[in-house]
């Protein structure tokens, strides 16, 4: 009868030993895959801050390009308009010298 006892005990003893075993292995399975998942989810957060970043600087250039091209453009239509104001200016300064002159001749 002891005999029985003592296999029941070491049965016992190694079912319990195996379900630890099998309890770590599936603890350290869950972590590997929590990690897997962790590592996956920090590489695709990165990727996505690094394309934000990267259209935010082509977004930027772009913006840029444009303000420089405006202002270009805003500058050839101030000339523009500056050489046309000096003309009309020297226009009305010569109809107005003529006008005197008439008026005095």
């Amino acid at each position: 009868m002891k005999e029985i006892i003592d296999q029941i005990i070491e049965i016992d003893s190694l079912a319990f030993d195996n379900k630890t075993k099998n309890e770590q292995l599936l603890l350290k399975k869950k972590q590997e895959y929590e990690k897997t998942i962790q590592d996956y989810r920090i590489e695709k957060l990165n990727d996505a801050k690094n394309k934000a970043q990267q259209l935010a600087e082509e977004t930027e250039n772009f913006i840029h390009e444009n303000e420089l091209a405006q202002e270009s453009k805003i500058l050839k239509i101030s000339e523009e308009i500056e050489k046309l104001y000096k003309k009309s200016e020297k226009d009305l300064v010569e109809k107005i010298f003529n006008k005197l002159f008439v008026l005095e001749g």
